[in-house]
């Protein structure tokens, strides 16, 4: 689980990054003019979340600092659920978001699960170290 936790958060970082890089370069529009497009902070908020949640994911991996990847895994949660109530006016991204809830919702849950394989570690490498070995 800590594994597949680990791939979920990198790709999904990935996809947040593809979609600064869509935004920012010009290639999404906004689908009306009366839509104004959002600034250009978002898309660094976006962007941000997106690196913070690649780095989760390599570090989920690694088994190291559980904080980092739970933390990373919560704000990729909060940016696609964001991102499902502003796209509440077109409702075919509605329903596309709403059909990918379980994908970014099982980092979380798998990380949360998985926290004791963390708790070992980190322990066996404190004995070593208070034993010298």
């Amino acid at each position: 689980m800590r594994k597949g936790a680990g791939i979920l958060l990198i790709v999904l970082g990935a996809v947040a990054l593809s979609l600064f890089i869509a935004n920012v370069s010009g290639l999404v529009t906004p689908p009306s003019e009366y839509i104004p497009a959002p600034p250009a902070y978002v898309y660094i908020i976006i962007a941000t979340i997106g690196v913070f949640s690649i780095i989760g994911g390599v570090f989920c991996l690694r088994r190291k600092c559980w904080g980092l990847c739970f933390t990373s895994s919560l704000f990729l949660h909060i940016l696609m659920t964001l991102l499902i109530f502003s796209t509440l006016l077109f409702s075919w991204m509605f329903a596309l978001w709403l059909a990918l809830i379980p994908v970014w919702i099982l980092p979380l849950i798998f990380i949360c699960l998985r926290k004791k394989e963390w708790q070992e570690i980190s322990d066996s490498v404190d004995y070593e170290v208070s034993n010298g070995g």
